[in-house]
């Protein structure tokens, strides 16, 4: 590689190792360096053992050996290091922290040295290079292992350090001092959880137990012995009522609520299901969150006495549309639709049946409302059918509503599916292709035969039928037709395809009906 300068004068660039590249002066001398780089004192063999010559080009006359100075010439001008030659030999990299090739000072920086007058102001005594052999630690402060132990304890009056916690340890102090580093928490934590016998030595800490992950598995480990005590139940009861709320959505602590739930008595039910629903913004809070709503269907589900089933029933009434339309609290919806009665759940179907659009249009209520209609009494089915077939045609292009229109259909009730096809008469070809009302046109073609015909007729007979066939859409609603249709309507909707032949067999979607009816003709055949 060679560089041309402003004079026209060639220089060659070599790749060298560190020690055999050398810093090129200019001729003239300067104060600030010295002038014999091959000084007695330095006898390094790697920057001085070869004489080699680099060459150069013609034009440019070769440097005198004084023009070179190495590293160590340059530090040794600064003061930095030590006359002797043996020292020198020895200095080496030592850490890329503490500098290029081992200055490392313990207390300052350069800012102290003048790099603008004509020689380099001489460092502080105390400054000393970090050089092999050097004591680097020699004025570096205590670490933190040299502090008495008393200074680096935990200090006692805090949250762990309490003997009454159970995050205290045992108060003798460790074989190793590290390992107080931290509370003891972190160290002893759960350990004497493990030892416990019974639930009375945990006696006033259950829930403190419960929120941790190790403390969980063991109550839940305590909760399914078979010989659990009557008043073990009830301590543990007597000491998570107050915070049942917050541990039925704690990540740990609600399975510990759930496994105790399976073991109550129905006294006991009662007594928690009053605690849980007195408080009725905090019981919609548990209701809506994903893990709470778990542990109130597992409270559900041990209730047996009419009392308890009218207390829940009572609270969730008011909120039963805002759960309905929840993620999480459909479940609990759906749970009380199929563990209770019809003439229990009678206020929640009402309150269903009251907002049936705004339900039938949500992504987790149109769920609840297809299970209403199935297993809700007929009064208040027939009133969510009517508010169903009257809004039929903006369901069936609602991307959740078209479920709960297909649902109906699929109930095959006789009149209930012949009015709701004539409610969306006139609008077949429209909905044909739509995204989510072509779903419903397929549905009422292969639920209702009878009705199939009236469907098929009108789609065909329409002006807009080639963009049916050609639609992303409306080719599916095509090739449903054809798998439905016998007989004459079957020919009739054949030759009506193929008089576009000549369009759809270049169209990517005209093509999929015209496979189709090739497939029908050689299944028929």
């Amino acid at each position: 590689m060679v560089r041309i300068d402003n004079e026209g004068l060639y220089w060659s660039f070599m790749k060298k190792t560190t020690y055999e590249n050398r810093l090129f002066l200019p001729p003239y001398s300067t104060p600030s360096f010295r002038q014999s780089p091959t000084h007695g004192l330095f006898q390094n063999p790697t920057v001085y053992s070869s004489q080699r010559s680099y060459p150069l080009t013609p034009n440019l006359p070769l440097p005198s050996q004084q023009s070179f100075e190495s590293l160590e010439d340059s530090f040794r001008r600064m003061t930095l290091i030590d006359h002797n030659s043996s020292r020198l030999q020895s200095m080496r990299v030592e850490s890329a922290v503490r500098g290029q090739i081992g200055l490392g000072f313990h207390n300052e920086g350069f800012g102290s040295y003048d790099f603008l007058g004509a020689s380099m102001v001489r460092p502080p005594p105390q400054r000393q290079p970090s050089f092999p052999g050097f004591d680097v630690y020699r004025q570096r402060s205590r670490s933190f292992n040299e502090l008495p132990y008393t200074n680096r304890r935990w200090p006692m009056n805090t949250h762990w350090g309490t003997n009454n916690s159970i995050w205290s340890s045992n108060g003798s102090q460790p074989e190793n001092p590290k390992s107080n580093l931290f509370p003891p928490m972190y160290n002893n934590r759960g350990q004497e959880w493990f030892t416990c016998s019974s639930l009375k030595e945990l006696k006033g800490r259950i829930s403190a137990v419960a929120k941790d992950q190790k403390g969980c598995r063991l109550l839940q480990k305590k909760f399914d012995d078979k010989i659990i005590q009557r008043e073990d139940i009830d301590m543990v009861i007597s000491e998570v009522k107050d915070q049942l709320h917050e541990l039925m959505v704690h990540q740990f602590a609600n399975y510990v609520i759930q496994k105790l739930f399976e073991v109550i008595n129905q006294q006991q039910t009662t007594e928690l299901l009053l605690v849980l629903v007195t408080r009725k913004q905090r019981f919609m809070e548990v209701c809506t969150d994903t893990l709470g709503t778990w542990a109130v269907q597992k409270l559900m589900l041990r209730m047996k006495s009419q009392e308890q089933i009218s207390i829940l029933l009572s609270v969730l009434k008011p909120i039963a549309v805002t759960l309905t339309n929840n993620i999480h609290g459909h479940h609990i919806i759906d749970q009380c639709i199929f563990t209770f009665s019809n003439e229990d759940t009678k206020h929640i179907a009402d309150e269903i049946a009251n907002n049936c659009m705004d339900i039938a249009t949500d992504k987790s209520g149109c769920c609840v409302l297809n299970q209403c209609l199935s297993h809700v009494q007929i009064e208040a089915r027939d009133r969510m059918l009517a508010e169903i077939i009257s809004n039929a045609f903006i369901l069936s292009e609602h991307c959740y509503g078209n479920y709960v229109v297909q649902f109906v259909v699929g109930m095959r009730l006789r009149h209930v599916t012949s009015n709701l096809i004539m409610q969306l008469r006139g609008t077949y070809v429209s909905l044909s292709m739509n995204k989510y009302g072509s779903n419903v046109v397929e549905k009422c073609m292969k639920c209702s035969s009878e009705h199939a015909s009236m469907i098929i007729k009108e789609i065909m007979f329409d002006i807009d039928f080639l963009k049916v066939l050609q639609d992303a859409y409306g080719n599916y609603v095509i090739q449903s037709a054809l798998r439905v249709s016998k007989g004459d309507l079957y020919d009739k909707l054949v030759r009506f395809i193929l008089r576009h032949y000549s369009v759809l067999h270049s169209h990517l979607f005209g093509k999929m009906v015209l496979d189709r009816v090739k497939c029908s003709k050689t299944n028929r055949v």
